[in-house]
């Protein structure tokens, strides 16, 4: 019974999320103007929304082959090709998007797939954390950069930033915290749950076992491993500043000119949006794409460009189906791996 509420209450949760951001989306198409929105999708052209897609569909490989790196390390024993790490992770983006925790709620997905092609639990798990923590990290730094622009070109007030600011502080404080236990070999989950005496309760002493030799694994990862990790990082910068070509490429398209200053913040403060509990950002990603427009000075219409990101995502979205279907996969796990 408890179990059927959770999920009615979780069901009811992404309903009311979804019903503020498709307002929020109605809203700005009714302010900008349904025609006007078409006009600028048609001047756009399909063989540039291809280029676009083209563009992010090599990026999403990068992605793939991150991952590949980290789970080739943790579980030589089984060596799959990237063609199959792309399609688990296009599954993971497209429960991601379709739930309101976008971050986080496709790695179970990924999880369930790398168990599915015979790699534990443990290693599977160890691996997505992994991955997730180095690109967090990567959109975390690229967001700063561009609150740190932002700030320095007086482009807002101190004031606007502030909530941000302090949220990143957060996130970055829990990152340096959880690359440092790991590296020394001391665990950072498990720490948590030591500082909560979690460990001493009977039922969680089994999880808490568990968590420690996932982290062990986890803390391999980074011994001795310079090379690959730096290729890692390098990566992770890579595919993050994908985010500011796409920027300019669309623009481009749409006869808007920009600077870098421009591509880099169109690249940046806009994903804070994403980081809201609402389904693919809908209504607050194209809000904060026209505020930044609005801000910058460009006359562009916003429901129109994050039109484009839109078609993409529909295309990451449906290839993820496809494959989470032929796989028996659910995309929306209720129930821990």
């Amino acid at each position: 019974m408890a179990k059927k509420l959770g999920r009615v209450k979780k069901a009811l949760m992404i309903i009311v999320a979804f019903l503020a951001g498709g307002g929020l989306f109605a809203f700005l198409i009714w302010r900008t103007g349904a025609v006007q929105t078409y006009d600028s999708l048609v001047a756009f052209g399909i063989l540039p929304c291809l280029g676009f897609i083209t563009i992010s569909l090599t990026n999403f490989v990068l992605y793939s082959l991150r991952w590949k790196l980290i789970t080739d390390d943790i579980s030589p024993g089984h060596k799959l090709g990237l063609s199959r790490f792309f399609l688990h992770r296009m599954s993971g983006y497209a429960a991601g998007y379709l739930t309101p925790a976008s971050q986080v709620a496709g790695e179970p997905i990924r999880v369930a797939m790398l168990v599915g092609d015979g790699i534990s639990v443990k290693e599977a798990t160890s691996s997505v954390i992994l991955d997730l923590a180095f690109e967090i990290s990567a959109v975390v730094a690229f967001i700063i950069s561009g609150i740190i622009i932002a700030v320095s070109e007086g482009l807002g007030g101190v004031e606007a930033m502030a909530g941000a600011g302090v949220f990143i502080v957060v996130v970055v404080a829990i990152l340096l915290a959880f690359f440092w236990r790991l590296a020394r070999g001391d665990g950072f989950f498990s720490a948590l749950m030591r500082l909560f005496r979690l460990n001493k309760v009977k039922k969680m002493k089994g999880a808490y076992e568990w968590l420690k030799e996932t982290e062990g694994l986890m803390s391999k990862f980074f011994a001795g491993k310079k090379a690959r990790l730096a290729l890692i990082v390098c990566l992770s910068i890579v595919m993050v500043s994908f985010k500011a070509v796409e920027a300019f490429f669309i623009t481009h398209f749409f006869g808007v000119p920009i600077s870098f200053r421009d591509g880099f913040l169109l690249a940046t403060l806009p994903g804070l949006a994403l980081l809201l509990p609402v389904p693919g950002g809908i209504g607050v990603y194209e809000g904060s794409n026209a505020a930044v427009f609005s801000l910058l000075g460009l006359q562009l219409n916003a429901v129109a460009y994050t039109a484009i990101i839109r078609i993409r995502d529909f295309v990451f979205i449906m290839i993820g189906v496809i494959h989470a279907v032929r796989r028996g996969e659910k995309l929306i796990v209720s129930e821990p791996v």
